[in-house]
């Protein structure tokens, strides 16, 4: 069974980072491990902060990743930020049959397309935006539809 957890300033406690990193394998590779920890941790702050808004993927008491998302704008138009999408390692890159054979990331992003759309039709939200970390993520976007804005690797997606 698929389940997503909802986590904002209401309801993370002091302990979601904990809790998180003691969930979540990080990469094999020592230096993306480290550079890791103080993203999840820097989110957990975010939400306990009421910035941020955090979604938790798990099945069968098995988590496959999270996705934070918080307000933001582009050219004065409100759009939704992914602040940080996580894939747990061993989903990383695994269509997944009870994902209907999509992988994890993928499944999330649409999640996060599917909020936007929802606040679109009350608040006029124009787009979904992040930030890729490396090329290869903003390939992987760029096949899923986003575009790059003109600024430092930004991407959008046009609702």
């Amino acid at each position: 069974m698929i389940e997503l957890f909802k986590y904002n300033h209401k309801s993370a406690s002091y302990r979601l980072a904990i809790d998180l990193l003691d969930d979540l394998e990080l990469s094999p590779n020592p230096e993306q491990a480290q550079r890791e920890k103080p993203f999840i941790e820097d989110i957990c702050k975010r939400v306990q902060k009421a910035g941020t808004v955090l979604y938790l993927l798990k099945h069968e008491e098995e988590t496959l990743g999270f996705i934070a998302l918080s307000a933001s704008s582009i050219d004065d138009f409100p759009s939704l930020q992914v602040d940080y999408l996580f894939v747990n390692n061993p989903y990383r890159g695994v269509e997944l049959d009870f994902l209907d054979n999509t992988k994890t990331s993928n499944y999330l992003v649409e999640f996060a397309i599917e909020i936007a759309t929802e606040l679109q039709e009350n608040v006029g939200l124009r787009y979904l935006v992040l930030l890729p970390d490396n090329d290869r993520l903003q390939a992987i976007y760029k096949e899923m539809g986003f575009n790059k804005l003109n600024r430092e690797n930004w991407m959008f997606l046009k609702l």
